[in-house]
């Protein structure tokens, strides 16, 4: 499938409250615009290079009171950064993996559930991960707002939604520093999430 099939077929799953397999074709969707992105990098480097790189537009979407960059993941997914405390890429990313049959890339297993407004994004218990739906959203705008994906087709029916605004997908291809700058000028107050009972038991993978 192209881009635009996984990100139709994604938005399909959304609206028929599918959640899981509308997560499954937005991570699908992320890792092809991360592979375009940058060619030369293994696709998980790639995966998780595009995340970090557009985090505020995944954040914007899929939850914009928290702070993505300083925000920390007591799960046991492996983690390329110094600490090796999980970032939301290394999350993102074993999600990916998981939902695609790898289940050893999150031992302690994933539940997708369903997107409600103003529940948390995230629940971790006992490296378990409960994921809202949402997260989605924000995977879907990193692919669609990215510009290595101008060109791409998808039926003018689809669209995303953030606050007032609503983005045509099929006009919305590559705008990212245009969604950039709305999103910004709304300035709206960002949290680091607090896990912290759970990094008791937490241990780093590898």
């Amino acid at each position: 499938m192209s881009v635009g099939e996984d990100v139709r077929s994604s938005l399909d799953h959304w609206s028929a409250g599918e959640w899981r397999q509308s997560l499954w074709h937005a991570t699908a969707a992320l890792e092809q615009t991360a592979v375009k992105r940058y060619p030369t990098l293994t696709p998980e480097e790639a995966f998780k290079e595009t995340i970090r790189a557009d985090v505020d537009v995944f954040g914007a979407m899929a939850g914009p009171d928290i702070d993505f960059e300083e925000s920390r993941f007591p799960l046991p997914v492996g983690s390329d950064l110094s600490d090796q405390r999980p970032d939301i890429a290394d999350v993102l990313y074993g999600v990916h993996r998981y939902l695609h049959g790898e289940e050893s890339a999150m031992p302690a297993g994933c539940e997708v559930v369903p997107h409600v407004e103003g529940e948390p994004l995230f629940n971790i218990a006992s490296g378990r991960l409960w994921l809202r739906a949402s997260a989605a959203l924000g995977l879907l705008a990193v692919s669609v707002f990215s510009p290595v994906n101008k060109g791409e087709q998808i039926p003018g029916s689809y669209h995303l939604g953030w606050q007032q605004h609503i983005f045509h997908v099929v006009g919305w291809w590559g705008w990212r520093d245009h969604f950039r700058e709305i999103v910004t000028n709304a300035d709206v107050p960002r949290v680091a999430l607090d896990f912290s009972p759970e990094w008791d038991s937490w241990r780093p993978v590898g």
